[in-house]
């Protein structure tokens, strides 16, 4: 059970690569021949069945193994090559999705945990604000309260931003992140695939914090007065305790920080490129190496 959730997690341990040459019941002579004669399916073959041994998925692992080397076996027998390549095109389909798998179930698992954690953080960070003015003496009046928690809605606005972003857009889950100098296919290492969308997940969660926060920012310090929240802190604190429509303004200040931090969280697409080099932009949009080839 402990070892079906890690390999959910993080894929499938690795094991020992073995080369077609080092599997038992082929004939080397013939596996020369097949070499000579079909180079280019070999090959192709033999980049399938190296990366079959690596695939994310267990089942697939050995799944497209044994499918491989059993045409392998068939057309060293006499088999017509057809059935060889037959397997060659299920295989790298089947690897391809399986790459896909552990993008999307990477990415999918860096967001669940920044959407988690942003409750704690939220918690943490109110919970220092209550605490650390004490240590200099002072505490926090009521309008310093208000504004802290609408700091905290919308920051934690921005972190449903960035998801929503994410999931509205996404297609291909190894479209977030660089493409591999030799492109994306099943020559890519799912696993590695599947960590770096992790940490890509992640960091989607933590840009949509900080455009949140520097939206709250500006619109609170009255910097950006194209938005203004329906009631300021100073007049929701008085003498008194809130009134029913003190109430209803304390909650619609709420969703109106929610929602801001929301539109702020959408825009974490354009922060990517902020950290890129510019001509990113030229080269996401051109198509991986060899694209041309196999189209013709």
């Amino acid at each position: 059970m402990l070892r079906e959730a890690r390999e959910w997690f993080d894929g499938a341990a690795d094991g020992e690569i073995r080369a077609l040459e080092e599997v038992p019941g082929i004939d080397p002579e013939r596996l020369r021949e097949l070499w000579c004669a079909e180079p280019e399916l070999m090959l192709r073959l033999d980049g399938l069945h190296t990366a079959a041994q690596r695939a994310f998925e267990r089942r697939t692992r050995v799944a497209v193994t044994d499918e491989l080397l059993r045409a392998l076996r068939a057309v060293a027998q006499g088999a017509d090559v057809a059935r060889l390549e037959t397997a060659v095109a299920l295989a790298g389909t089947r690897l391809e999705a399986d790459t896909a798998t552990a993008g999307a179930r990477g990415l999918n698992t860096g967001l669940t945990c920044g959407i988690v954690i942003s409750p704690v953080i939220l918690l943490v960070v109110f919970a220092l604000g209550e605490w650390v003015p004490r240590l200099f003496g002072a505490i926090l009046g009521c309008q310093e309260q208000l504004a802290l928690a609408g700091a905290l809605v919308c920051f934690a606005g921005g972190a449903m931003g960035a998801v929503f972003s994410v999931i509205v857009r996404l297609r291909d889950p190894r479209q977030l992140i660089r493409d591999s100098p030799g492109g994306a296919g099943p020559a890519a290492d799912p696993v590695q695939l599947s960590r770096a969308l992790r940490q890509e997940g992640w960091y989607r969660v933590v840009v949509g914090w900080f455009l949140a926060t520097a939206l709250y920012l500006l619109v609170a310090g009255g910097i950006l007065t194209l938005l203004t929240p329906p009631v300021t802190p100073a007049e929701l604190c008085g003498p008194g305790p809130l009134s029913a429509d003190g109430h209803g303004a304390l909650v619609r200040t709420w969703f109106f920080w929610g929602a801001i931090g929301f539109l702020a969280g959408l825009n974490e697409r354009w922060a990517r490129g902020l950290l890129r080099h510019p001509s990113a932009a030229g080269d996401e949009a051109a198509p991986p190496p060899g694209d041309g080839a196999r189209r013709s």
